[in-house]
């Protein structure tokens, strides 16, 4: 069957359009409301088809719509000519009432205006068809509960309630979103099912509710005002800091016979001579920061293991010892880029450390967890795998994602303290990366951090740089008085006080 449209839609009068002769007998009665509801409200929307031949024109698609003008008093109608031969105008109309099917944008549309009538949600009191009282569940049944139900009911649309909220809800989401997906015309084109499509669009909002924290944070951050208390003891004894209640710690302890560090007092702090007398050491740094936590608090350790006399499972034994007191979150695995020169009898050169991450028992702890862009760096609809039934399955792609547990960078620079003083030194501090990456997803600006080791300062201005107040503590003297004075440069002041209190 051979069909030529004429693009070229043309207004007819009324009076000059009739049914062509072969559609009264093909023609069934039909629901008009919701067709007559959409002329009323919106006009002609589509043309209607059929045959122009001397100044009348036949009409092969568009009865209906025909009918409802006339009881609208409507003059003219927009009809688009098509040629199309009288034997094959009922092959015509068989083949299009089988592909006629209202689409999800049409559905929108038409669905849109009537709930601007009934109401969005259940609150709304609105006079429709008659239905002057129309919460009262008495006076209509069930249906009066939801307005979406009721559209359906009234448009005639060929969805139930339940898929209309959700077909709303997309397209909603779409209307306010500057970046939006085409998911109304992903169902028109059915690429994906309306559930698939809803999916997508809580997916979406959970990634603009992500990175609306993230504007919220670095706004917060260039607007917090901190400061930095560093003192000078042991941190076995954390008592008279424990009216700061810090919210997050993060420290790197001295490991068990790696460096013979200066100024360490009587414990002299990872010399011991065995490794249960330096995990007994550390439980005791542990218990006095736990007793100082916020409830709520997270404390994150970097550790390694020396090789010192052999594998001793100095990790394994910490692990334990940490169990006593806290919850584990999970352990990170600091991968050194250019691990410095060190032998040991019959295995490779030692890369790795471990960031173990723990939360006070029964704790709620924050978690906005630090990103790296995806592949592509750009946000979109993906197919997956397909389904059991073969068809395919779609996900929403973000334009980043969590970064691994693995955290590669290369040990310290000296460039990152010695521009505060050329001349301090520190055997092993810990790189401001592997600080900040922990730092940035586990704390909020405005909470209190501390470092109990806190040596050459990397975290203390890390913490600053998130807009957090920084405790510092360390029982050599030279590490603190550089500490006081590299915060006082970080922080804007000129003072080497063992208070700093300024503004980021």
């Amino acid at each position: 069957m051979m069909i030529t449209l004429n693009p070229q839609e043309v207004d007819i009068p009324i009076e000059n359009i009739i049914p062509h002769t072969e559609i009264p007998l093909l023609n069934k009665e039909k629901k008009m409301d919701h067709i007559e509801y959409t002329m009323k409200r919106f006009g002609q929307v589509t043309p209607i088809l059929g045959n122009f031949e001397d100044g009348i024109f036949y009409v092969v698609d568009g009865i209906v719509r025909l009918e409802i003008a006339k009881k609208l008093g409507h003059k003219t109608l927009r009809c688009l000519p098509i040629n199309i031969s009288k034997e094959d105008v009922v092959k015509f109309r068989l083949t299009s009432n089988q592909r006629a099917k209202m689409s999800y944008s049409e559905m929108v549309k038409y669905a849109e205006h009537m709930l601007e009538l009934v109401g969005k949600t259940q609150g709304k009191k609105k006079e429709l068809l008659g239905f002057e009282d129309f919460d009262n569940e008495d006076h209509h049944g069930l249906v009066g509960k939801d307005r979406f139900e009721l559209t359906c009911h009234l448009l005639d649309l060929p969805i139930k309630g339940s898929s209309l909220r959700k077909l709303m809800d997309i397209h909603w989401h779409e209307e306010k979103d500057d970046d939006s997906l085409g998911l109304i015309e992903g169902l028109d084109n059915n690429l994906f099912s309306l559930d698939a499509a809803h999916r997508l669009v809580k997916k979406d909002k959970k990634i603009q509710e992500k990175n609306l924290f993230k504007e919220w944070r670095k706004n917060e951050i260039s607007n917090q005002a901190v400061w930095s208390k560093i003192f000078h003891q042991s941190s076995d004894d954390l008592l008279n800091l424990k009216k700061y209640r810090p919210n997050f710690a993060m420290f790197s302890p001295p490991y068990w016979m790696m460096k013979l560090y200066r100024n360490q007092g009587e414990m002299k702090y990872g010399q011991e001579p065995t490794v249960e007398d330096y995990i007994n050491n550390c439980r005791k740094f542990i218990m006095s920061l736990i007793d100082i936590m916020d409830e709520n608090g997270v404390i994150a350790i970097v550790i390694g293991e020396s090789y010192q006399g052999g594998f001793k499972s100095v990790l394994a034994r910490y692990e334990l010892m940490l169990e006593e007191r806290l919850d584990i979150i999970g352990k990170c695995p600091w991968i050194k880029e250019n691990p410095t020169p060190s032998k040991v009898d019959g295995f490779f050169r030692p890369a790795d450390e471990t960031v173990f991450i723990c939360k006070l028992k029964g704790g709620n702890h924050v978690f906005n967890p630090k990103m790296t862009p995806t592949k592509d760096g750009k946000k979109g609809i993906k197919n997956s795998h397909k389904s059991k039934n073969g068809g395919i399955r779609v996900f929403l792609q973000d334009e980043e994602r969590v970064i691994t547990n693995v955290i590669e960078t290369p040990v310290c620079n000296p460039n990152e303290y010695k521009k505060y003083d050329p001349n301090f030194t520190h055997d092993a501090p810990c790189p401001m990366e592997v600080y900040q990456t922990i730092v940035e997803s586990y704390t909020l600006p405005g909470m209190t951090a501390i470092d109990i080791h806190c040596g050459a300062g990397q975290g203390l201005e890390v913490f600053s740089q998130n807009g957090l107040n920084s405790l510092g503590v360390d029982i050599d003297i030279e590490s603190v008085e550089f500490c006081r004075k590299r915060m006082s440069m970080v922080l804007g002041d000129d003072t080497s006080n063992d208070e700093i209190q300024l503004a980021a």
